[in-house]
């Protein structure tokens, strides 16, 4: 028996293979950072579902862009919501100071202030 041991195999930097990389991980995550701010949800939510949709199209699976999806898509609904709920009570508002015309209103425990250019509602609670 020889005490020699064989050389050592080395792998060169040319031979190794380094994963696929997906080219749509980068809008994946800016349709993610976008769908933290408010009023760019709607944006965040639209660059999100391209990068997924192209993610997935090439093999990917894209986490960043499945949560900007989520995360915008609910900030939309939240909007949504809110829109849907003052907007009602401003055209209200503001039909109500056209009724009654310029000057302090007092009606049902609400003051209304109504100018020409403006109106201001409170109500004493």
């Amino acid at each position: 028996m020889s005490n020699q041991s064989q050389p050592a195999t080395e792998v060169s930097p040319s031979t190794v293979e380094m994963p696929p990389k997906d080219p749509n991980f980068v809008l994946g995550v800016v349709g993610f950072a976008l769908s933290f701010i408010g009023v760019l949800d709607i944006a965040g939510l639209i660059i999100s579902i391209i990068a997924f949709t192209k993610s997935k199209r090439r093999g990917f699976n894209n986490g960043f862009a499945l949560a900007g999806i989520i995360i915008a898509g609910i900030g939309v609904l939240i909007t949504a919501i809110i829109v849907m709920l003052i907007v009602p009570t401003l055209i209200d508002a503001a039909q109500t100071c056209a009724r009654l015309g310029d000057g302090v209103h007092q009606i049902n425990g609400a003051t209304y202030t109504c100018t020409p250019t403006s109106f201001y509602v409170s109500r004493g609670f």
